[in-house]
This record gives structure tokens, C-alpha cells and sequence, in this order.
């Protein structure tokens, strides 16, 4: 991507286009590690977000298992760094 927005013989939509989609690329990690960060600080072992464009799946390694308490704990977490809905979010308990 980096290549084609910088790329001199692209033209000017592909080049606009792959820097908007860096950009996109860039909000993502950021928010991934943001909701990372703040799930495990809620005392889970680790955990690890894969936003995409039409949701998010949020993977956490729990000692006990994932209760219907936790799953609320983590959705609220996504809900406030995030524009997604409660239907676009995954929690997944790690095996």
C-alpha cells in the first residue's frame, strides 16, 4: 500500500485510495491495542483484538472462563473505543 501511495506512475485514485486505506489500517491497530491494553488491565490474562471493517473479534485467555459478566465488561469496553454495534462484536474465549 505504502508502495502504490507513493508510487509516482500510480494514478492519483489508487494513490488516494491506498492512503486512505493505510490510514484505515493505522485507526485499527491503534484501537486494537487501546482495547488490549484495557481488557487485560481488567484483570484478564491477555487478549487480542482483530478489528476488520465489518466487526471485531476480541480473543481473551481467562483462568476461569468466560462468564456472561465478563463478556459485558469486554462488549463494554469495545462499545466506548469503538463505533461498532453489540451485533458486530465477537468475544471468543482462547483454548
Amino acid at each position: 500500500l505504502r508502495e502504490a501511495a507513493e508510487s509516482e506512475t500510480a494514478d492519483a485514485a489508487a494513490a488516494t485510495e491506498a492512503a486512505e486505506t493505510i490510514q484505515v489500517l493505522a485507526g485499527y491497530a491503534i484501537a486494537e491495542a487501546q482495547i488490549e491494553n484495557l481488557v487485560t488491565a481488567k484483570g484478564y490474562a491477555q487478549c487480542v483484538a482483530f478489528m476488520g471493517e465489518d466487526g471485531i473479534s476480541v480473543v481473551v485467555d481467562s483462568e476461569d472462563g468466560l462468564a456472561a459478566e465478563d463478556v459485558a465488561k469486554i462488549t463494554e469496553i469495545v462499545l466506548a473505543e469503538t463505533d461498532y454495534t453489540t451485533d458486530q462484536i465477537k468475544i471468543l474465549e482462547a483454548n
